[in-house]
């Protein structure tokens, strides 16, 4: 027990040293998100510690053979003294027996449990590269949907149209008696004003919801394949995922498209930041919704790699507060460090709130931030957009408790701020054609 205490603690000596530095390398240059890397240092420790085990009791079954064996041969037995070998003859060169050869004649019970975590370091860095070799391939990216059209949402037609009521008109003098009593007419429905609805559907003719000459909503760089997304980021803080998935932020995908009639995707989705570089810079998504409770944690690979999806390839950020001040000054604070300028309040008559829906009021749920939204803005175009308020607790099947006006406006809101990303990237992809 003496000697097994005495390679544990060399070996946490020696694996603090190894995760600094892992942790130094791999926060600052791999970009994995805190989070991750905490599993991956959970899962390293719990396989150490039964490296440290296995070879413990391996090495200690050898010694006790090699002692027996000696004893029968009648030779110098070997004694073991602190956790250090000694024995007159030579030994072999089995790494597992701590009296090896490989060891030296002193320091021997440091010496195997240095080899031991370095063996076992490099073999959990190498399976550790290989699975986010796995994990980075490259992604197809995301277009936007085909088509074309105008900033605006057609309101359904409505046609109001007079039915004349029918006149019995009888011959005094004609020889049939026309004996038709009158409660019989006074029960029958003429339907004097029927209203016949002639719904405009979004996506055919100059109607269409987008920005293009093509035929149907969309716009002019999308493709046909290219579906209406909406994708949140999977960062360290916490409560990333809340309100994410059916019943929840899968509801404003199904009302942009019922809306806009733009194709949408079947499901909203979550991705790490790292995997906007693998995919083409014309495909990343047009915007990407983070949200939470609290700090918003991203190494510093991941905020270059946002700086690059905003500035260079004209991406946008939703941001929703869900939990209160510590996301609120996270969130600025990010935005500030990435966009390199400071927010603004965006007013009630910008674009973004006129366009499609003229929005009469902001919506707040609960105003965990504040009740005004901000905005960091980069060469006249919007690239975050900050609704303090718990904007997606309004998109929830059971819409937070909130009225139906405030919901209501809470769907148009999110469908002005999907459509102003996805305007904005269709005109930078149209400056990129040749």
């Amino acid at each position: 027990m003496k000697r097994f205490r005495f390679t544990v603690l060399h070996s946490l000596l020696a694996t603090v040293l190894f995760i600094g530095a892992w942790l130094l390398a791999t926060l600052l240059i791999g970009g994995i998100s805190i989070v991750d890397f905490a599993g991956w240092v959970l899962l390293y420790l719990v396989g150490l510690s039964w490296a440290v085990y296995v070879v413990e009791q391996a090495g200690s079954r050898i010694e006790t053979r090699r002692i027996l064996a000696e004893r029968r041969a009648g030779t110098a037995p070997t004694v073991v003294i602190s956790g250090e070998v000694r024995s007159r003859r030579r030994l072999g060169w089995n790494p597992i027996d701590p009296g090896s050869r490989l060891y030296g004649r002193s320091s021997q019970r440091l010496r195997q449990s240095l080899a031991v975590l370095a063996i076992y370091s490099l073999a959990f860095v190498g399976v550790y590269y290989l699975v986010q070799m796995r994990s980075a391939k490259p992604h197809d990216g995301f277009d936007l949907p085909e088509g074309g059209g105008t900033d605006t949402i057609k309101a359904s037609a409505v046609k109001v149209e007079k039915v004349i009521r029918k006149k019995f008109l009888f011959n005094q003098n004609s020889l049939v008696i026309h004996n038709v009593p009158k409660d019989l007419l006074d029960k029958v429905d003429l339907k004097l004003d029927a209203e016949t609805r002639n719904e405009y559907k979004s996506g055919t003719g100059d109607g269409a919801t987008g920005d293009g000459e093509g035929e149907g909503s969309g716009f002019g760089t999308g493709k046909g394949g290219g579906k209406t997304t909406f994708i949140r980021i999977r960062h360290g803080g916490p409560n990333w995922d809340r309100n994410f998935g059916v019943g929840l932020d899968r509801n404003m995908l199904m009302q942009f498209e019922k809306r806009t009639k733009m194709k949408i995707a079947e499901e909203s989705q979550s991705i790490e930041v790292p995997q906007l570089n693998s995919m083409p810079p014309t495909k990343n998504p047009a915007l990407l919704f983070i949200g939470g409770t609290g700090q918003v944690l991203l190494s510093a690979a991941d905020k270059k790699t946002l700086k690059q999806y905003l500035l260079e390839r004209h991406g946008m950020i939703l941001g929703d507060n869900l939990g209160g001040q510590a996301f609120h000054q996270s969130f600025i604070a990010l935005m500030n460090e990435i966009t390199g300028t400071t927010p603004v309040a965006i007013s009630r008559d910008d674009v973004i709130h006129r366009r499609p829906y003229p929005l009469p009021q902001l919506p707040f749920v609960v105003a965990h931030g504040g009740t005004t939204p901000l905005g960091w803005k980069v060469d006249g175009r919007w690239v975050v957009y900050y609704h303090p308020g718990a904007l997606s607790d309004a998109w929830r099947d059971d819409r937070a408790g909130v009225s139906r006006q405030v919901e209501e406006l809470c769907y148009q809101l999110g469908v002005n701020i999907m459509f102003y990303s996805m305007a904005e990237k269709n005109k930078w992809l149209k400056s990129q054609s040749p």
